[in-house]
């Protein structure tokens, strides 16, 4: 019997000790892309950003006379037909139309010869071979869509993922700060009619704190001053459907993706990010989190009903 413990714990230590490792592994990988990566896409999505919330903008003016979740409907119905078109332009229907093919051919091979074992294996190969096919033609127009559809769910969570805050709701300002400006820095909030102060700055941690209230609806400036220099966040209050931003982050393109709708905070003012707690929607359909399942069971219900029309093959 100790024996058999020994060999379960060495086996359960050398479990974690291999976890531990690709964690680590995988860490340092994705922090070198990153580094790589960073440097390309924080410039492009700085230009696409403002480009793609004006079209936010027009779009949700457009649908803003109907109820939420109905212009939630329409919204990813639209997508998905233009995710179905898009798809037929960019993949080789031609290819995915043989490797289905393919497949259909040996399965039907499979019953008619299921006693004959070299039969039953080659089928099993080409099968195999023919849906490895099958995911690369399928795979190229989806990296081809994945920027712009990336852009597009940034541009619908800042309106689903977050609510406007309420009149006279509390909530907190984070102002986080560069590791050079944390120590130095004094950072002060422009008096706004958008919010009332009831605590701050408080600072502490590499970043500043305010405990504010929500002021006169509509969509306000804050002005943060940092020693001689200021900068800017918007914040909204209200009730109806608004675009938030919640965050203006830091000149991380994860962060720009993310918080598409205010530009990158100038590290010269030695603001890392600025963050305003904004409370979540509460719905099932398109709360906080739920809109994203929403939109993905329905464009994929909208693309797959109207592919026969379009002649698409997936």
């Amino acid at each position: 019997m100790s024996v058999i413990n020994w060999l379960l714990i060495r086996g359960a230590e050398a479990v974690w000790w291999l976890w531990n490792v690709l964690i680590t592994f995988f860490s340092w990988l994705f922090s070198l892309l990153d580094a790589l990566i960073n440097p390309l896409l924080s410039p492009v999505l700085a230009v696409l950003n403002p480009t793609c919330t004006f079209l936010g903008d027009l779009a949700y003016a457009a649908i803003g006379l109907l109820p939420i979740t109905w212009g939630l409907v329409v919204i990813s119905i639209a997508v998905g037909l233009v995710m179905l078109i898009a798809f037929r332009r960019l993949s080789n229907q031609a290819a995915i139309g043989r490797a289905k093919d393919d497949i259909k051919a040996n399965l039907l091979a499979l019953k008619l010869f299921k006693d004959d074992l070299r039969v039953m294996f080659l089928c099993q190969g080409r099968i195999l071979w023919a849906a490895l096919r099958l995911q690369r033609f399928v795979l190229v127009p989806v990296l081809w869509m994945a920027l712009p559809m990336l852009l597009l769910l940034a541009q619908m969570g800042v309106r689903y993922q977050w609510r406007p805050l309420r009149p006279g709701e509390q909530s907190l300002i984070r102002l986080r700060l560069t590791a050079a400006a944390s120590k130095a820095a004094i950072a002060t909030l422009q008096p706004s009619p958008g919010v009332v102060v009831e605590v701050g700055p408080v600072p502490g941690g590499g970043e500043v704190v305010w405990r504010i209230r929500g002021g006169d609806i509509g969509r306000h400036t804050l002005v943060f001053h940092m020693d001689a220099k200021a900068i800017e966040k918007e914040i909204v209050v209200g009730e109806a459907l608004e675009r938030v931003s919640a965050t203006r982050p830091a000149a991380r393109w994860t962060a720009q993706l993310l918080h598409p709708t205010e530009g990158r905070c100038p590290r010269e003012t030695g603001a890392e990010s600025i963050e305003i707690e904004y409370p979540a929607r509460n719905s099932w359909i398109h709360g906080s989190d739920y809109w994203v399942v929403t939109f993905f069971v329905v464009s994929m219900i909208a693309a797959l009903l109207l592919a026969p029309w379009f002649r698409v093959r997936f």
